[in-house]
C-alpha cells in the first residue's frame, strides 16, 4: 500500500470519531428518549398503585368493621344478615360482603341468596385462615352458579378472618368488588394518548385492561407477563404489549406493591422514538460529505508532500546499497516527516564507520572483561583445540598462552598427568561439539603442583544458523565447597543419631503422600518398609489413614502447619501421639510435600483420662450430695412448718397469757431455725450451678416497698425503726435472686443492730443504681471486712443470735452470678452500710392499669386448705381459725373437690402443699377446683421443694409460692395480696 493510500486511510479512520460521535448522539438521544419513557411509566405506575392502594384500604376497613361485629362472636347469624342486608342498601352497588364460616359456609351475605353456599374451593379462603390477614383474592364470579339464575358477576374478593368468643378465627368476612365497576373507575381517569394499564390478580388472570385491545376480564395473560407477575420485585421491561404493541413496561408483581395484585403501565416505544429517524439521515447526509472532502484534501496534499521526496528518497537509497557510501538524499525540508527521514537517512553511512571503529574497541574491553573474571574461561574449536584462555585460567596453573593456544584441551597441562581426567574430557567435548552441553567434576593440577577439585561446563556456541561454531570452557575451584559438603554430613548424620535416640518420629512425604524419609521407624519394624508407600497401606485401621490423611491434605492445600493429638491402631494396641505437620517447600517456594514430626504421649494421655474418672466421680459424688439437700429440704422443711403453723395457732389463743414470753421465745428459735435451714440449702444450689440468673427489667420501688413492709414489724419488736426511701428507677437483674440478696442484708442489719435505725434505699450513679442497706449496729473492724463474706464466718456479738454465718456468703455468690459488686463500708460501734450496684435501664411504656384495692387480710371467709401431712394440714386449720377464717380441710384434690360440693361454698382461697399423695401436685389440684368453681380463684401454693422449676410451674398457672417452713406474716401477707 503506498504512502498517499495509506494518508487517504488515515483521513478516513481520522474522521471515524466524527461519525462515532454522530451515533453516539443519535444513541444518547435515543436513551434518552427510553429514559423519559421510563420515568414516565413509572411515575404513571406510582399513580395507579396509590389509587389502588387507597381503593384496597376502603375495602379493607369494611371487611374489618364487619369481622368485629358482636354477631359473630357469639354465632347470631340472623342478626348478621339483618347487618349485612342493611349495609347492603347503604354500600354502593359495586361491592357486597359475605360472611363465612371456618368451612366455608356461608352463614350471612347482602346477597342473601348465596347463604349455606360454599366457597371453600377458593384460595383466598384458606390463605385468610392460614395467614390471620386480610388477603386480596382471585377472578370469580358472584352470586355463585345457580344463584338468581345466570352465571354471576366478575368480581374480585378481598378476605379478613374473624375471630370468636375464644379468639380463635371462627370464619373470614368476605368483600366482592365489581370488576366492570372497577374497570370503568380506571377508564374514568383517562391514560395518556400512548400508555395502556392492565391489573391481574395473583394467578395471572386479567381484572382491567386499559390498552385499547387485546385481552380482556377474566382471560389469562400471556407467558411473558405471566413471569414479571412472578418476580420478587418491580421494575422495568421492554415487552409486547396485550396490544400487540412493543411497550415500555413499569410494573409491581403481586409480592411487591399492592399485595397479592400485578399493576403494569406500558408506553408506546415507537411513539416514543417517532422523531430520531429524521435525525439520524441528516447526521449520515453530514458525514459522507465531511468524509469526500477530507478525501479529496488528502489525494492533493499527498502527491505534493509525499511521493515526490519518497522517490528522491529511494534513489538514495539504491546508490549506498550499490556501494556508494556517499549518497545521500539531501531533502532540505527538514521540518517535515518526510525530511527528517531523509536527513537521518544522510547520517547512516557516517554512523557506519563509526560503528566498526567501535567494534574493534568492544572487542577489547571484551577480553578485558574476561581477564578480570575469577572464573577460569576458554574458547575451543569444535575439535577440541584451544584458541584462547582468560587471566585466570592460566595463572591458576602458572602457564601462558603460548602453553596451551593451539592444543587440544585434554593435553593441556592442567590435567595432562592423568590419562583417566584426560578420556572424561574427551568424551565432554564430543558431546558439547554435538549440540550436548556437560558439566562435571574432576581433579586438576594448579600452581605449586597442588590438586584442586574443579567444576568444568563445555558448552556449545552456535551460529546463525544453529551448527556449532565454538566450544566455551568454564570451571570453577570448588575445592572448599567439597569439604563444606563433607563438613554438612558428618553434621546430618550425627542430627540422625540424635533424632533416633530422641524417640521422636520424624518423617517427609511427597505431594501424593508417599514416605520418602523416616528417622525412626517408631510404630514399624523397620523405617525402610514404610517408605515409597501411603498411610493407607501402612496403617491397620481405614480409618486412622483417613483422619491423618484429611490432616495432611489440609497442609498440602492451606501451605500453613497444623498439630492435633491422634489416636492410632498399631500392634493390637492404641497409642495416642502429638503430632506437628508443616508444609516441606521447594526452591521456587512451592509446597513440594510435608515433614511430620510425631511424639508418643500415650502415657500422658493415660495420666489425663485417670484424672477425668477422678473428676467424673466427684462430680458425680456432688450431684449425689445435690439429690440428698433437695430430698432433705422437703423433709426437714416439713415439720419446721407444722412447729410455726401451731405456734401462730397457740399466739392467738395466748393472747395475754403469762406463757406468752415462753411462746416468743419458741418463736425466736424457730425463725433462727429456719434461716439456719434457707442458709444451708441455698449454699447447696449455689455450690451444685442449680441456680441459673435470668434478668429482667424490674421496678426496684415495689421490691424494697415490699421488703421494708416485711420487715417493718419485725424492726419495731426489737424497738428499731426500719426506713425505705421510695424510688421511681427501673433495673435489669433476676428478681428473686436480688429479692434474696435483700432480705440477708436486712436480716444481717436486724441480728446485729440493738438499737438506732435501719435504712433501705437506692442511689443513682453514672449508668447504674446502687442498692444501699444502712445500719446503727455493731459495726466490723477493719480486717474483716473481706473475712465476713467468707462461709461459716461470723463476728463476736455476744448480744446478737447466733446463725451459721452463710447469710454474707450467699450475697457474695449470689452478686457475683448477677455480676452486681458488693460492697462495704463501716465503723465498729457506729454500724455499716452494704451496698448492691446493678445496671440501670429504662421504664418500659406500660398500657395505664386500674389497681383495685386487695380484700383485708383480717376479713372472714371460707379457705381450702390441702395438705397430706396430717400435722401440717391442723396446724394451718387452727392458725387460719385463730385469725378468723372457716376453713375446709382435705388430705387431696379429690377430697376438696367433695368437700366444697358438700358445703355448697365459694372459697376465697386455696392454700395447696406441692406434693400430694399418689404422684398428684397442689397446681394440679387447685386448677381442678377453678375448673369447678371459676378460673378467678386464686391459689397459693406452699412447699418445701426449692428448685426453680417449682416457681416456673407456678408462675405458668399463675399462682404464688411460699417456701417451707413460712413465717404467718408472711403468709397472712400472700393471703390478702391475693384477695383473700
Amino acid at each position: 500500500m503506498t504512502l498517499v493510500a495509506r494518508l487517504f486511510l488515515l483521513v478516513i479512520i481520522a474522521v471515524l470519531p466524527a461519525i462515532g460521535i454522530q451515533v453516539h448522539n443519535v444513541a444518547q438521544l435515543h436513551a434518552e428518549r427510553m429514559r423519559g419513557a421510563n420515568i414516565q411509566a413509572q411515575s404513571l405506575l406510582q399513580l395507579v398503585e396509590r389509587e389502588q392502594a387507597r381503593l384496597v384500604a376502603g375495602v379493607r376497613q369494611v371487611a374489618v368493621t364487619v369481622s368485629e361485629g358482636s354477631f359473630l362472636r357469639t354465632g347470631e347469624n340472623a342478626r348478621c344478615q339483618v347487618y349485612l342486608d342493611r349495609l347492603a342498601r347503604r354500600s354502593p352497588d359495586h361491592q357486597y360482603i359475605t360472611v363465612t364460616n371456618r368451612a366455608g359456609i356461608v352463614l350471612c351475605s347482602g346477597t342473601a341468596e348465596a347463604v349455606g353456599r360454599s366457597i371453600a374451593g377458593r384460595p383466598f379462603f384458606h390463605r385468610a385462615l392460614e395467614d390471620g390477614r386480610f388477603t386480596v383474592g382471585e377472578w370469580m364470579r358472584w352470586p355463585p352458579e345457580g344463584v338468581g339464575g345466570g352465571e354471576g358477576d366478575p368480581m374480585l374478593p378481598f378476605a379478613v378472618p374473624w375471630m370468636d368468643a375464644e379468639g380463635k378465627p371462627g370464619g373470614v368476612v368476605v368483600t366482592m368488588l365489581s370488576l366492570p365497576w372497577f374497570a370503568a373507575n380506571l377508564a374514568a381517569s383517562p391514560l395518556p394518548e400512548n400508555a395502556s394499564l392492565t391489573i391481574a390478580d395473583r394467578d395471572g388472570v386479567i381484572l382491567a385492561n386499559l390498552s385499547g385491545g387485546g385481552l380482556g376480564q377474566g382471560a389469562r395473560l400471556p407467558p411473558h407477563f405471566l413471569e414479571l407477575l412472578s418476580r420478587a420485585q418491580g421494575g422495568l421491561a421492554e415487552v409486547t404489549g396485550l396490544d400487540g404493541v412493543e411497550r415500555v413496561l413499569a410494573f409491581s408483581p403481586v409480592g411487591d406493591g399492592v399485595h397479592d395484585l400485578f399493576i403494569a403501565v406500558g408506553i408506546d416505544r415507537e411513539a416514543a422514538t417517532r422523531h430520531l429517524a429524521d435525525a439520524i439521515r441528516q447526521g449520515i447526509v453530514m458525514t459522507l460529505l465531511g468524509l469526500l472532502l477530507a478525501g479529496l484534501a488528502a489525494w492533493i496534499g499527498g502527491t505534493l508532500f509525499i511521493r515526490q521526496p519518497v522517490a528522491a528518497l529511494m534513489a538514495a537509497a539504491d546508490r549506498w546499497r550499490a556501494g556508494d557510501w556517499g549518497a545521500r538524499a539531501r531533502l532540505g525540508d527538514g521540518w517535515s516527516e518526510i525530511g527528517q527521514l531523509g536527513q537521518a537517512f544522510d547520517g547512516m553511512a557516517k554512523a557506519l564507520e563509526e560503528r566498526e571503529r567501535a567494534l574493534s574497541a568492544n572487542e577489547r574491553h571484551l577480553r578485558t572483561v574476561l581477564d578480570s573474571l575469577p572464573v577460569a574461561v576458554a574458547v575451543l574449536n569444535p575439535d577440541g583445540t584451544l584458541l584462547q584462555a582468560n587471566h585466570a585460567a592460566l595463572t591458576a596453573a602458572g602457564l601462558t598462552v603460548a602453553d596451551v593456544a593451539g592444543r587440544r584441551f585434554e593435553d593441556t597441562g592442567w590435567w595432562s598427568y592423568d590419562p583417566a581426567v584426560r578420556a572424561r574430557l574427551r568424551t565432554a567435548i564430543d558431546r558439547a561439539a554435538d549440540g550436548v552441553a556437560s558439566r562435571l567434576d574432576i581433579m586438576a593440577r594448579v600452581a605449586e603442583g597442588r590438586l584442586a577439585v574443579v567444576d568444568v561446563t563445555l558448552a556449545p556456541m552456535l551460529g546463525p544458523d544453529g551448527a556449532v561454531t565454538h566450544l566455551l570452557a568454564a570451571g570453577i575451584d570448588v575445592t572448599e565447597r567439597r569439604r563444606t559438603e563433607e563438613a554438612l554430613r558428618v553434621a546430618e548424620e550425627r542430627f540422625r543419631t540424635a533424632l533416633k535416640n530422641s524417640g521422636v518420629v520424624v518423617f517427609n512425604q511427597d505431594r501424593d503422600l508417599r514416605f520418602t524419609w523416616m528417622n525412626n521407624s517408631g510404630l514399624f519394624p523397620r523405617a525402610e518398609d514404610v517408605l515409597g508407600r501411603t498411610d493407607r497401606e501402612v496403617f491397620e485401621r481405614p480409618r486412622d489413614a483417613e483422619m491423618l490423611t484429611a490432616l495432611k491434605r489440609r497442609v498440602l492445600e492451606s501451605g500453613e502447619g497444623a498439630r492435633e493429638e491422634i489416636r492410632l491402631r498399631a500392634n493390637g494396641r492404641d497409642y495416642f501421639f502429638d503430632i506437628t505437620v508443616e508444609p516441606l517447600r521447594d526452591a521456587a517456594g512451592s509446597v513440594a510435600g510435608i515433614t511430620c514430626a510425631a511424639v508418643d504421649v500415650t502415657e500422658r494421655r493415660r495420666g489425663e483420662d485417670a484424672v477425668r474418672r477422678a473428676r467424673e466421680e466427684a462430680e458425680r459424688a456432688n450431684a449425689a450430695k445435690s439429690k440428698f439437700l433437695a430430698v432433705a429440704s422437703h423433709d426437714l422443711r416439713q415439720p419446721v412448718q407444722s412447729l410455726f403453723l401451731f405456734t401462730a395457732a397457740l399466739a392467738d389463743r395466748l393472747d395475754g397469757h403469762p406463757a406468752t414470753p415462753l411462746l416468743d421465745n419458741l418463736r425466736q428459735s424457730l425463725d433462727a431455725l429456719k434461716d439456719l435451714l434457707d442458709g444451708l440449702l441455698d449454699m447447696s444450689r449455689l455450690e451444685s450451678g442449680k441456680i441459673v440468673a435470668k434478668p429482667v427489667r424490674l421496678k426496684l420501688d415495689d421490691l424494697l416497698g415490699r421488703l421494708a413492709a416485711e420487715y417493718g414489724p419485725r424492726a419495731r419488736q426489737k424497738g428499731l425503726e426500719l426506713t425505705a426511701v421510695r424510688t421511681g428507677v427501673w433495673v435489669e437483674s433476676d428478681p428473686a435472686l436480688l429479692e434474696r440478696i435483700l432480705r440477708n442484708l436486712l436480716e444481717n442489719a436486724l441480728r446485729y443492730t440493738r438499737r438506732g435505725r435501719i435504712l433501705l434505699g437506692a442511689r443513682r450513679t453514672e449508668g447504674r443504681m446502687r442498692v444501699e442497706v444502712w445500719d446503727t449496729g455493731v459495726g466490723i473492724p477493719s480486717d474483716q471486712l473481706d473475712a465476713i463474706f467468707e462461709e461459716f464466718t461470723q463476728l463476736n456479738d455476744s448480744h446478737g443470735s447466733r446463725g451459721l454465718g452463710l447469710g454474707l456468703a450467699i450475697v457474695k455468690r449470689l452478686a457475683r452470678l448477677l455480676g452486681h459488686p458488693v460492697t462495704v463500708r463501716s465503723t465498729p460501734g457506729e454500724g455499716s452500710a452494704f451496698m448492691v450496684e446493678m445496671p440501670r435501664v429504662a421504664a418500659p411504656e406500660l398500657p395505664i392499669q386500674v389497681r383495685h384495692p386487695a380484700n383485708d387480710a383480717g376479713s372472714k371467709g371460707l379457705v381450702m386448705v390441702i395438705d397430706d401431712e396430717a400435722i401440717i394440714l391442723l396446724g394451718l386449720k387452727a392458725m387460719l381459725e385463730g385469725w378468723g377464717y372457716e376453713v375446709l380441710a382435705a388430705r387431696s384434690g379429690d377430697q376438696a373437690l367433695s368437700l366444697l360440693e358438700k358445703d355448697g361454698r365459694r372459697p376465697r382461697l386455696v392454700l395447696a402443699d406441692y406434693q400430694l399423695q399418689n404422684g398428684k401436685t397442689g397446681p394440679e389440684a387447685i386448677a381442678a377446683i377453678q375448673g369447678r368453681l371459676g378460673e378467678g380463684l386464686p391459689g397459693i401454693i406452699l412447699t418445701g421443694d426449692t428448685t426453680p422449676e417449682r416457681l416456673a410451674e407456678a408462675a405458668r398457672n399463675g399462682f404464688r409460692v411460699l417456701h417451707k417452713p413460712v413465717f404467718p406474716n408472711e403468709l397472712r401477707q400472700a393471703m390478702a395480696a391475693a384477695g383473700g
